[in-house]
């Protein structure tokens, strides 16, 4: 029982901690992760606690005990033993069935360490105070040995101790896995945003050097993709659309195109935030010169990319061609090295 008061103990206050400030950790920061954490968490450790709650191990009989004997024929239970107070280890106690009715043999040929001894011994006693007994419905486990006061507890069962930990473990690799899969797609994002940059500033500038404004230009492009995607999603364009919708609601030009570029949270679109905030507090007059000179740079940063991307998977791809070369040379050699030795 003390187990699991440890582990909820332990538990709550991590998120007692984390709550305060006093402990730091990345990995609770998500919601989602959190409630999951907790869930599979609590619920294991609430589980393990009815399990050991009513598996009825921990029991101690001091002034003796007795067993039920069946109809179905022999069969054993381990007790541990406490002689004077001081437990000397475990009995496997024998329990003769009714049709049976006899005592269990003993084997007194075999050497015995000093606990097996004890364990011989001891089911001695019990043989004999069984038979003094003669109850054929019930095996009596003796309160006295020797002089001595014995005690018998029945074993606790771990099963429910086992299921909480593992709860844990589970509801941490879950927690883990999360995380994982969060940084994953923030990743798969960032490459999404830096691939799409290029034709999105090509775009704007084109449509800017043909006369639009800056925030027509804009909605062409959010109408465009709106019209085009088919329900392929894209970051860099999905952000469009939503400064479009915040300037239609009444959000002001130059904050909707701060927001643009911090809800994309890359270096390139936040740069050409700045150029289109510029463009409305200074004039357009070098508009035109300094979007082509960003979508150039872009176009190079994308041509780069490109070529790291592919170098990429060439060393993904380097180990597959390994495997199929040695299964190319198994091939040839095993069927030579037969007509060889054949």
């Amino acid at each position: 029982m003390e187990v699991h008061l440890i582990l909820l103990a332990m538990v709550i206050g991590i998120i007692i901690a984390w709550k305060t400030g006093l402990l730091q950790l990345n990995v609770l920061e998500d919601s989602k992760g959190r409630r999951l954490f907790l869930a599979v968490a609590l619920a294991g450790n609430l589980l393990g606690f009815l399990v050991t709650f009513t598996s009825g191990g921990g029991t101690v009989y001091s002034n003796g005990h007795r067993l039920e004997r069946t109809q179905d024929g022999d069969y054993e239970e381990k007790f541990l033993v406490s002689v004077d107070g001081e437990q000397t280890g475990s009995v496997y106690v024998e329990v003769p069935g009714k049709e049976t009715g006899g005592e269990p043999e003993t084997n007194h040929s075999e050497t015995l360490t000093e606990e097996e001894e004890m364990e011989r011994t001891l089911r001695e006693a019990i043989t004999i105070y069984n038979e003094k007994k003669n109850d054929p419905d019930y095996y009596y486990l003796p309160e006295e040995w020797e002089g001595k006061h014995l005690d018998w507890e029945v074993p606790g069962d771990h099963s429910g101790t086992l299921l909480a930990g593992l709860s844990l473990f589970a509801a941490l690799a879950l927690l883990m896995r999360r995380v994982q899969e969060e940084q994953e797609a923030r990743k798969k994002r960032a490459e999404q945003l830096l691939m799409d940059y290029p034709g999105l500033i090509m775009k704007f500038t084109l449509l800017v050097q043909a006369g639009m404004t800056v925030r027509n230009a804009f909605q062409k492009i959010a109408a465009d993709y709106r019209r085009k995607s088919a329900g392929k999603s894209r970051y860099a364009y999905e952000e469009v659309v939503a400064a479009c919708l915040e300037m239609e609601s009444g959000v002001s030009e130059a904050e909707a195109y701060r927001r643009f570029g911090e809800r994309c949270g890359q270096i390139k679109y936040k740069t050409f935030s700045i150029l289109l905030i510029q463009n409305l507090q200074k004039g357009s007059r070098r508009m035109g010169e300094l979007l082509e000179k960003e979508s150039m740079e872009a176009w190079d940063e994308r041509k780069r990319k490109a070529r790291v991307l592919g170098e990429l998977a060439a060393t993904k791809l380097l180990f597959p061609m390994v495997m199929m070369l040695a299964v190319v040379m198994a091939i040839i050699m095993i069927p030579a090295f037969l007509a060889f030795y054949g």
